[in-house]
């Protein structure tokens, strides 16, 4: 079960950092036409690192 925590927590770390960037640099996401806006990128930065702090302090 540690396994499964520790890596759950690496990946929603990855994506916590993966919002980062694109909140630092800007980057503009289109899916289907649409532009993504930034608040859905600050609000997932937000969401996947309280998740990934969770599973590494449950670890």
């Amino acid at each position: 079960m540690k396994n499964y925590i520790a890596i759950s927590g690496s990946i929603f770390a990855i994506v916590a950092f993966a919002h980062l960037l694109r909140i630092i640099d800007e980057w503009v996401v289109t899916v289907n036409g649409q532009v993504v806006p930034m608040t859905i990128s600050y609000l997932a930065f937000v969401a996947t690192a309280m998740l990934a702090v969770w599973a590494f302090k449950f670890k």
